[in-house]
C-alpha cells in the first residue's frame, strides 16, 4: 500500500524533526547556563526607574549625559554586565559614548557632559566620577529615593537640525550566579539647535515607551 507507506514515512520524518528541534533547544539552554549561569526570571531586583517623559531643545554640539536611576529591591549585590539604549521610533537612538558611576547624579533630563579624569561628569550638576558602570555592584536600596543610585550614560549630541529619541533601557546584570535582563521605559528626546522636530520627538518618546 504505497499511500500507507508514504504516510508512515512522513510521520516518522516529522517525529524525527520534532525530536531534533527539542534536542537543539535543550542543548542551547545547557550551553547558555554553562556560559552565563542560571537565567533569572523577569526583570529581577535591579531596575532603571524613569517613567516621566523628558525632553531638551536647542542642544549644541556637546555630548549629553543623563542619569540612570538604578534601584535594587533585592538583598544581594547586583553587578552590571552591559546596557543598551533602545530607540524604537522614526528618530535615531542616542549613540552611546560611555557609562559611569558618579557620587551624585540628581540631574533630570539631559545635561552637558565634560571629561573628568578617566571618565566624565555632568556640567554644573552631579558629583565626581567614581568609575565605569560595567562591572559595578549595587547593593540594596532601602530608601527607595527617587533618583536611585548615581549611574550615568554619556551620549553623542544629535546631528545638526535633528533629534535623537530614547524609549527604553535594556540592562543586563547578575546577582551571584543568576543572570537577568531588565527592560525599563526611559522616554527622553534631545533636539539640536534649529530643529523643528521637538514636539514630534517628544511624542515619539512618550508613545514608544
Amino acid at each position: 500500500m504505497p499511500g500507507l507507506a508514504a504516510s508512515l514515512n512522513r510521520w516518522r520524518w516529522q517525529r524525527r524533526l520534532r525530536l531534533t528541534v527539542a534536542v537543539v533547544v535543550v542543548l542551547a539552554v545547557i550551553a547558555a547556563i554553562a556560559i552565563w549561569g542560571p537565567i533569572g526570571i523577569g526583570n529581577g531586583p535591579l531596575n532603571v526607574e524613569m517613567s516621566a517623559t523628558q525632553g531638551v531643545q536647542d542642544w549644541g554640539s556637546q555630548p549629553a549625559a543623563f542619569a540612570l536611576p538604578l534601584h535594587n529591591s533585592g538583598g544581594e549585590v547586583a553587578v552590571v554586565d552591559s546596557l543598551e539604549l533602545v530607540g524604537g521610533t522614526r528618530f535615531p537612538a542616542p549613540r552611546l559614548l560611555d557609562l559611569g558611576v558618579l557620587t551624585s547624579s540628581t540631574c533630570g533630563a539631559a545635561w552637558p557632559a565634560r571629561a573628568s579624569g578617566q571618565g566624565f561628569v555632568f556640567e554644573h550638576c552631579g558629583g565626581r566620577y567614581v568609575g565605569p558602570l560595567i562591572g559595578h555592584g549595587f547593593g540594596h536600596d532601602p530608601a527607595r529615593i527617587f533618583f536611585g543610585f548615581p549611574a550615568v550614560a554619556e551620549v553623542a549630541a544629535p546631528r545638526p537640525g535633528g533629534c535623537w529619541v530614547l524609549s527604553k533601557i535594556v540592562l543586563h546584570y547578575h546577582v551571584g550566579i543568576r543572570y537577568y535582563t531588565a527592560t525599563d521605559a526611559y522616554p527622553l528626546a534631545v533636539c539640536r539647535s534649529g530643529s523643528s522636530l521637538a514636539n514630534a520627538a517628544m511624542n515619539a518618546a512618550q508613545y514608544a515607551s
